[in-house]
């Protein structure tokens, strides 16, 4: 999951917004029937006496809207739709009800908020609908369990559900919404294709990263995979331009090498660029790769000064480097297992302070 910048989607709001044959618009037909709040219309249409069919979230102009703002992905797992599927408009809020905190569904649910712009997210079927998968953990063990949003909805534990538009402010949700939130404060992601929740205040303070894996089903076993593949093809990008940086560091001067450092980079960047799928995952991978090759030059750099002239400021500067090393290998914003990997690739494997 990304963070994405809804826009005003003028279409879709146009399409959202349509008269009915009933001379109502959706919203208005709602808050009526649900809420008993009648339109300011003149003349005033008949009161509706059967619940709106919920259908308006469906037009193309809203789909095009969603797909313009998250390309062919899911908004919860940003996988793309295969070619067989399509996207499913979702509803962040359930517009029908929702299952409260003792599994029961409550009705109505948040029916104002159908045909609302900013209450609707794409999704794939198996973040969407709710069913039994395979979930893997990162120990190796595949549990079967249910997992698709549905009618979930979690608010923070002794809050309340809004159930008036003006309450929907003080509501505490425990889903992340890619349009609202910052995802990467509440999800960790791996380079093996695995997610937990981060190790962030905001996350310790609400949980709701682990609340998003377990409602969306974040850790699906053939989810993990697909993004295993594609961390192991960034991690082989990756591998080439630390490749080209040794070269370079070999033959400073040689142009060859300079072109291929720059193919190896404008490679690596068709895999973590906004296009790419698994952006949270490879934005997080690259994330490391940045830090790890920003200590790369000057680590080797002090390395060759204390193999020309082991002198008492030459060891100081080469121990400061490669502390710096191993103070990234410990540090918990990163994925461990990666910045070995790409320590042992860059050459820099044995930057201990006590190999100096």
């Amino acid at each position: 999951m990304i963070p994405i910048v809804r826009d005003q989607a003028v279409a879709a709001c146009a399409a959202l917004n349509k008269i009915g044959s009933n001379g109502l618009t959706e919203l208005e037909h709602a808050l009526w029937f649900f809420g008993g709040i009648a339109p300011e219309k003149n003349p005033l249409p008949p009161k509706p006496t059967k619940p709106p069919a919920f259908s308006v979230y469906k037009e193309e102009p809203v789909r095009d809207a969603l797909r313009a703002l998250f390309g062919t992905r899911c908004a919860y797992c940003e996988s793309n739709y295969p070619h067989l599927a399509q996207m499913e408009v979702e509803h962040y809020r359930p517009k029908g009800g929702y299952i409260d905190e003792y599994g029961v569904l409550k009705k109505p649910g948040y029916y104002w908020l159908a045909a609302s712009w900013g209450n609707l997210l794409p999704s794939c079927i198996d973040c969407n609908r709710e069913r039994k998968q395979h979930h893997r953990s990162r120990d190796g063990k595949i549990v079967k369990s249910k997992s698709g949003k549905a009618n979930r909805f979690p608010i923070l534990p002794g809050t309340s559900y809004a159930t008036t538009p003006a309450a929907v402010a003080l509501e505490r949700p425990m889903l992340l919404n890619p349009c609202e939130d910052q995802p990467h404060l509440h999800l960790q992601f791996f380079a093996d294709g695995f997610l937990q929740p981060a190790l962030t205040a905001e996350e310790r303070a609400a949980g709701r990263g682990k609340s998003t894996i377990d409602v969306c089903g974040l850790a699906r076993d053939a989810l993990v995979g697909v993004r295993r593949e594609w961390a192991l093809r960034t991690k082989g990008a990756m591998e080439a331009v630390l490749r080209a940086d040794r070269n370079r560091r070999v033959y400073p001067h040689d142009p060859v090498m300079a072109a291929q450092l720059t193919d190896a980079e404008t490679n690596l960047h068709t895999f973590v660029d906004g296009e790419a799928p698994y952006h949270a995952m490879t934005a997080a991978m690259m994330a490391a790769f940045v830090e790890v090759r920003s200590l790369l030059d000057p680590y080797f750099t002090a390395l060759e000064a204390w193999r020309a002239n082991q002198s008492v400021g030459n060891r100081q500067a080469l121990l400061e480097r490669a502390t710096a090393i191993q103070q990234l290998r410990r540090d918990a914003r990163f994925d461990e297992q990666l910045v070995n990997f790409l320590l042992d690739k860059a050459g820099a494997s044995e930057a201990t302070p006590g190999r100096t």
